[in-house]
């Protein structure tokens, strides 16, 4: 008799807890679905001023959206604390809850706090950049969706659904542009240089491409590892329009995106045979999109455009054809393998750490090769060729003047004072700061128009909030990528989000913080850690 009356005083004491955890994890989904659709579809006067458009769309959905979610995230931490009291335990229990990216999230938002507060451009700090507006504002909505979804986001399939639904419309409409197609008819009054910029429903190039490869691995995923076969036909269609616009969004980044992706599926794929097989299928399907572009363009011929060197290698490359033969045959190896349980897992996992090493000696060539050129030690002869190749001749206007850039943002970061080194100039105003010491020197180079950030996320972000900052929110995306790979096998969809993470990390080291992919990918981290938190509880 005690223990039913026990048993029903808890259920009476646990039931606003319930009610509020199931309305939390309900308004999740829809206000995760809301701001997916808001992102990707709104325009409000086509390309004219786009980004602007598509923060402002932003910030109404959080401003509307996020009080209710943190006024019931708030009521949730109350009736914990009714049903399990408040007190020095209780707040340890609580810190012990918390996640090593949990704790770098919170270092980031209170460095980026300091950092506004010790700005002196407090205005400009708290909403950014006119056309960025990566300001102290954005940063607090990014941690809100961190913790928010993190701890409430059950039903995250239905999210994703909706999402890769919204971006294989977002996808078509990409293809559609490059073949000048415009379903849309935003293309109407646009001069044709401006037509190789824009695409899509998002807009510039690069932003679009930040986009399309910070979601693309998830459904790189879904077709590596699902085992339903409808499934596995829905991404694969995915995928394969997403690498169709991969290779005409004409931006190099979303490359090594690609191929950090790659490698993140690759790291686990060599435990089995099966999931070699998936993998080199997926190889398949990048090499043979390529070659479907190429004959919709021979169908739909585009005269504008000008491709850059991968893009043009993969649509126009004859040597593309030996690559799929080599899937090919992969796939034919690994099912054979698979099927007569013979597959050498200790030799792949060898062949994997000699690939790491291989990888890690170009990148460091390549780092060498344009230190060297830059400082002018190479031979008259073996300058006369890498001349004939970008990536390896480093100037002002490497990677589409991203060598000025660097630097100078580097020089800068060196010149200055011991506070703005530690906590940075401010939240999204590294304009204001550059502009505001170095103004002859980035006329010299951009003349009217305003360099607005470092055009590499890491880099900029050491800038405006400083070491301490910089060091944070690398710490945050660094966290979950390991945590996220080191989970994976009794979370599998883990892997799905590592790879986002990893696809971000590696295009943003060409580009920014910008209002399409960021909140994206702070949703994926939070939906990676809301997969951990569960396992654990």
């Amino acid at each position: 008799m005690a223990a039913k009356l026990a048993k029903k005083q808890k259920k009476k004491e646990n039931t606003g807890k319930l009610v509020v955890t199931g309305f939390l994890e309900y308004m999740c989904v829809l206000w995760a679905i809301v701001m997916s659709f808001a992102l990707a579809l709104y325009m409000k006067d086509g390309y004219y001023q786009i980004g602007t458009a598509k923060y402002h769309a932003y910030e109404k959905v959080v401003v509307f959206g996020m009080p209710l979610l943190l006024i019931l995230m708030i009521l949730y931490v109350m009736f914990d604390w009714k049903e399990n009291g408040v007190g020095i335990r209780r707040m340890k229990e609580m810190g012990r809850g918390l996640s090593v990216t949990d704790w770098f999230v919170l270092a980031y938002i209170v460095f980026a706090l300091v950092s506004f507060l010790c700005s002196g451009h407090m205005e400009q700090a708290w909403k950014g950049y006119d056309g960025w507006f990566m300001g102290l504002f954005s940063q607090i909505s990014f941690v809100a969706i961190y913790f928010v979804f993190s701890r409430f986001m059950k039903d995250y399939p239905v999210t994703l659904g909706a999402l890769c639904l919204v971006t294989f419309y977002v996808y078509v409409v990409g293809i559609q542009h490059r073949l000048l197609i415009d379903p849309l008819g935003v293309y109407e009054t646009l001069a044709d240089h401006y037509k190789i910029q824009f695409l899509s429903t998002l807009g510039q190039a690069s932003w679009y491409s930040s986009f399309m490869i910070t979601i693309l691995p998830v459904g790189m995923f879904t077709f590596w590892y699902a085992k339903n076969r409808v499934l596995r036909v829905l991404s694969g269609i995915f995928v394969f329009a997403g690498f169709m616009t991969l290779v005409t969004q004409n931006t190099d980044s979303a490359y090594f995106g690609f191929l950090a992706a790659m490698l993140v599926l690759f790291h686990v794929s060599v435990k089995e045979a099966g999931r070699m097989r998936r993998l080199f299928e997926l190889m398949l399907m990048f090499v043979l999109a390529p070659k479907a572009m190429w004959l919709l363009l021979k169908i739909y011929p585009n005269d504008i455009m000008y491709w850059d060197k991968i893009s043009s290698l993969l649509l126009y490359g004859n040597i593309m054809w030996l690559f799929v033969l080599l899937c090919v045959a992969g796939i034919v190896v690994m099912a054979l393998l698979e099927k007569t349980g013979k597959y050498p897992v200790l030799a792949m996992r060898i062949c994997r750490n000699a690939v790491y090493v291989i990888l890690l000696c170009l990148l460091i060539s390549w780092i060498l090769i344009l230190v060297a050129d830059a400082n002018g030690w190479f031979p008259d002869i073996i300058d006369s060729i890498s001349r004939h190749i970008p990536y390896l001749k480093w100037n002002r206007e490497w990677g589409n003047g991203r060598g000025f850039t660097w630097s100078f943002t580097v020089m800068m970061f060196g010149e200055m004072n011991l506070k703005n080194k530690l906590l940075g100039v401010g939240p999204d105003c590294y304009a204001i700061y550059a502009h505001g010491r170095y103004n002859e020197l980035l006329q010299s180079k951009w003349g009217s128009s305003i360099l607005t950030n470092a055009h590499n996320e890491w880099l900029n972000m050491f800038v405006d909030l400083g070491y301490f900052g910089g060091v944070s929110y690398l710490g945050v995306f660094l966290s979950a990528l390991v945590r996220f790979v080191k989970n994976s096998e009794n979370r599998p969809v883990l892997l799905g989000f590592a790879a986002c993470i990893a696809a971000y990390m590696a295009h943003n080291m060409f580009c920014y913080q910008q209002v399409l992919c960021t909140p994206l990918i702070f949703l994926f981290m939070a939906m990676g850690e809301y997969q951990i938190r569960r396992k654990a509880e």
